[in-house]
């Protein structure tokens, strides 16, 4: 986990206002398959192949095409899709760095990349029309009601500056009202024969969100456990803070925790945000009014008890 699951899934509905008012007609488009051998990778040329032969040429994923060498590029992908739903997708779980972004996969729903509908009535007037069969457009302050956004990131002063709000990085503003009528082609996860949330999350109507302490979460994979801490709750990656280092780039195996959590100290350090304090003991972020007895002990938090509604999420 690069970053804090709450702050990747803001970050992503942040950028909502940007990306979906944009120009560009969504990428939409999914092929039928039966298995992943019948769906493609998306190479760091940004070409797509399909599996059998990434598999046979040895393709391998790459932790950042953009370090991958022109001449090496060949050599590596950036994505992988599977085959979910009888559609080509690229799987998720919450965070949007898995998502070609690029193509138009903006944002991680319900466990897919998703790519954006509904805001070019003109020519598109049934939102449904850009997705893929199977699919519908879900939308935003009808499907998805606005105060769950709110809730989670906040919204627009329309100051244009604050991060708060829903600018995407340009020179206007957007505000939680510009949402309304634009969606995210997907299938709601309370639909009849919907796929589970995934681990960690529960289906709040039409989304699933984060919460793996929720009593109808999908469980966390056993390769991980629930973890809750400053108002949110996630599957986090286990690991042995005696052995070899298993954790991504940015994270530290936590002495006393045995969990992959990012780290503030180092060249790839995170920055503590208000309320908490880089613990120079522990290299992770705690909370400024952590008892001191309390840093380096052994704490069971997997029974933890499940965080309000008022998820904290910082901008």
């Amino acid at each position: 986990m690069s970053r804090r699951p709450l702050l990747a899934l803001a970050f992503a509905l942040g950028a909502l206002g940007g990306c979906f008012l944009s120009a560009n007609p969504p990428p939409s488009f999914r092929y039928n398959c039966k298995i992943d051998g019948d769906c493609q990778v998306l190479t760091c040329r940004g070409d797509l192949i399909a599996i059998p032969d990434a598999d046979a040429a040895g393709l391998q994923l790459a932790e950042d095409c953009d370090e991958v060498l022109e001449a090496e590029k060949n050599k590596f992908y950036e994505a992988r899709q599977a085959c979910l739903d009888g559609l080509c997708e690229y799987p998720c779980e919450l965070s949007t760095d898995v998502c070609p972004a690029d193509k138009g996969h903006r944002l991680c729903f319900n466990g897919t990349c998703a790519t954006a509908c509904g805001y070019d009535d003109e020519r598109f007037p049934n939102p449904d029309a850009t997705c893929s069969q199977s699919q519908k457009c879900v939308l935003f302050g009808d499907d998805i009601e606005l105060a769950l956004i709110e809730d989670l990131f906040g919204s627009s002063s329309g100051s244009g500056s604050s991060n708060g709000g829903f600018g995407g990085g340009g020179s206007g503003s957007s505000s939680l009202e510009d949402l309304i009528g634009t969606g995210l082609c997907g299938i709601r996860c309370d639909a009849e024969g919907a796929r589970a949330c995934p681990p960690g999350q529960y289906c709040s109507g039409a989304m699933c969100l984060p919460d793996c302490a929720h009593e109808n979460a999908t469980p966390c994979a056993d390769s991980a456990q629930c973890y809750a801490f400053g108002g949110f709750s996630t599957c986090i990656v286990k690991c042995d803070p005696a052995g070899e280092n298993t954790c991504e780039k940015g994270e530290i195996c936590v002495q006393g925790l045995g969990l992959c959590l990012s780290t503030c100290l180092g060249e790839d350090a995170t920055t503590c945000r208000e309320g908490l304090t880089c613990s120079e003991e522990l290299a992770i972020c705690v909370p400024e009014d952590l008892p001191a007895d309390t840093i380096g002990t052994d704490t069971d938090v997997s029974d933890t008890e499940a965080p309000t509604s008022e998820t904290e999420t910082s901008g």
